[in-house]
């Protein structure tokens, strides 16, 4: 039975934006957020917009802004305050003045965005940014304290050149240190059937060593495991990567670095042991070289080169033990769809992902994929998109298993 994919409710964040040099990174910050598929609100007070008009946010936002000369009168606009803290779940003071700190931490609700964060009932980032004297301030760190004891997440300023020309603490954090705190919240606040699972993830391509120098490996680029483990941490679970690329640098879960199959059969066999889900969205080689020249081969020398080759470990067979959610990956050349049900019902996992990399658009290291979830006796079928929201679908298929062996 072939079921085609509902997109699903997008991950809604609240940016509060205040009047600080530093709102340039916010900017960014916003950019990132839309990017990796998050629904952005932006909210400016009047001295933001003395900095950043409100077009260069609803740009990156790809959603209006909010602000006070507008909102207020809008109709219902008196209500604008608390729509807006319904409908997120995240939300973001970047940049935090030393001025906004004071009113969050004291309550005070004179404009839109303060107004906004008393309504809010979700987690709350704060990212302060000011000149080192204020940031060191016995005032501004009492309210800093305050606004940590009440569960807000206040991340440090860091050192460096601020805008007054002095040199010292105040500098924002970097928008990817934002974001991840971002994703740490939904992190928090998730209660589905992968929270607090345990789910290794595999991704890349792994190189079979020639000599010390060449390798045989493959096109992968990594991004679709990564999808995936940023999904399934998104979703409460406690994510292992095992990855082959150096992609996820900054990722906030643990990210375990391999290169040939043996190493990547050797990562997933310990992290495996007690996890719940293992998903293989790694491209992992089928040959390796029967024998590893030490040093570097002789071009000179050897005017032709023979490789013996023989196959590698198969890391998922290896992996198959009674619970382990399974789901592996088909990538073939053309839409051989039953070939990838064979493979299946061959491997034995509970969920297999089809897609066709001679497709154009959505081959090898395109940011969209088109994919077939082949289950058990159903088939859900993606068409085009991003390779996040196709991580979306995978692992809703994924929670759809876990949810049916619970009985739920």
């Amino acid at each position: 039975m072939q079921v085609s994919i509902v997109e699903a409710p997008l991950r809604r964040v609240l940016v509060g934006v205040s009047g600080g040099i530093a709102i340039y990174k916010a900017v960014e910050f916003v950019r990132l957020l839309s990017k990796e598929g998050f629904a952005p609100t932006v909210i400016e007070t009047v001295a933001a917009k003395r900095f950043v008009m409100p077009l260069t946010f609803a740009a990156a936002a790809r959603a209006a802004v909010l602000d006070d000369d507008t909102t207020w009168q809008a109709d219902g606009g008196w209500f604008e305050h608390i729509e807006a803290a319904r409908e997120a779940e995240v939300m973001v003071v970047a940049p935090a003045t030393a001025n906004t700190i004071a009113k969050l931490a004291t309550g005070i609700a004179d404009n839109l965005l303060t107004a906004t964060y008393l309504a809010f009932r979700g987690p709350v980032v704060v990212a302060p940014t000011m000149n080192w004297a204020m940031y060191e301030h016995e005032a501004t760190r009492r309210n800093l304290a305050l606004l940590a004891e009440r569960g807000v997440e206040v991340l440090p300023a860091s050192r460096g050149d601020l805008a007054c020309g002095e040199e010292g603490l105040g500098r924002m954090a970097e928008p990817v240190v934002i974001l991840q705190a971002v994703k740490a919240g939904f992190a928090r606040l998730a209660a589905g059937p992968l929270a607090g699972q345990r789910v290794v993830v595999t991704a890349g391509g792994t190189r079979e060593a020639i000599d010390a120098v060449r390798y045989i490996g493959n096109r992968s680029s990594g991004k679709m495991g990564r999808a995936v483990a940023d999904e399934a941490y998104l979703r409460g679970a406690v994510v292992t990567l095992v990855d082959t690329t150096t992609g996820a640098p900054d990722a906030p879960y643990d990210v375990v670095g391999v290169e040939s199959a043996e190493q990547m059969a050797a990562a997933v066999d310990e992290h495996v042991g007690d996890a719940d889900v293992l998903v293989m969205a790694a491209a992992i080689a089928d040959y390796r070289p029967q024998t590893i020249t030490a040093g570097k081969i002789d071009r000179a020398a050897t005017p032709e080169l023979t490789l013996r080759l023989v196959p590698t470990v198969d890391v998922l067979a290896a992996s198959a033990r009674p619970g382990l959610l399974r789901v592996a990956f088909a990538a073939e050349a053309g839409p051989q769809l039953d070939r990838a049900r064979a493979k299946k019902a061959a491997k034995d996992v509970d969920l297999l992902v089809f897609n066709d990399i001679l497709a154009a658009g959505i081959g090898i290291g395109s940011d969209e994929n088109e994919i077939t979830i082949i289950g058990g006796d159903d088939e859900v079928h993606v068409p085009r998109v991003s390779k996040a929201a196709c991580a979306r679908a995978i692992l809703d298929s994924v929670e759809a298993v876990l949810a049916a062996r619970d009985g739920r």
